[in-house]
């Protein structure tokens, strides 16, 4: 962490300022377009490919990030206002250069794992975003199906199972992916995961033998 503070140092000298809802709004217009003019493939054009970006297509390595879900409107329209909400959240609590760095970190794990793999989405460095949300607010409410109210700590944990049995199931670049687009959680969050893995483990383990006590 001593090195992350003084990457977030280094940038006070320079006016960075909210960034992420330009993102979010650019990729609403990506999907509009593609929408509405899809044999454009401008999505397509967008993407971080390795073969495109050494053919010279440079603007990949950038571009990438404002690619969108694919999917019907409605859902893409909740999937940007949800990235949009924890995003900004979490600007507003690290502040704008804080948030850079670990935006940045895990859009660099992205761009190594297509250059090990051939191709790299967005999709896990989102997510990244999500379990930051989740380790930073685990008492926030969202509604499920907007039926059931569910803390993020819950949904997060839900989603991390998911994406666990992915990473063993399904096939090395798939790994890849996993690991490098979800570097910056690990380097900002990773004593905080371990802690609380090795308080949950001992909560239970405590009550366990509370219980045995009256067998």
């Amino acid at each position: 962490m001593k090195w992350i503070n003084k990457i977030e140092r280094s940038l006070y000298k320079y006016p960075i300022k909210p960034f992420f809802k330009y993102i979010i709004f650019a990729m609403g217009g990506v999907y509009l377009l593609d929408l509405f003019f899809p044999m454009a493939f401008l999505s397509a054009r967008l993407s971080l490919v390795r073969d495109s970006v050494l053919a010279g297509e440079i603007w990949r390595l950038f571009t990438f990030l404002i690619v969108p879900i694919s999917g019907r409107p409605f859902a893409v329209l909740l999937s940007l206002y949800f990235y949009y909400f924890i995003g900004t959240t979490l600007e507003t609590k690290w502040g704008a250069r804080r948030f850079l760095v670990y935006y940045a970190l895990g859009a660099i794990g992205t761009i190594i794992s297509a250059f090990i793999t051939g191709y790299a989405p967005n999709t896990y460095l989102n997510l990244s975003l999500f379990f930051a949300f989740a380790i930073e607010f685990p008492h926030f409410q969202v509604m499920l199906f907007f039926l059931f109210p569910i803390k993020m700590s819950w949904l997060a944990a839900i989603n991390a199972m998911f994406y666990l049995s992915s990473f063993i199931f399904m096939s090395w670049q798939h790994k890849i992916a996993i690991l490098f687009s979800l570097a910056n959680l690990f380097l900002f969050f990773g004593g905080d995961i371990i802690n609380r893995i090795r308080q949950t483990i001992y909560q239970y383990k405590r009550r366990k033998a509370f219980k045995d006590q009256f067998k």
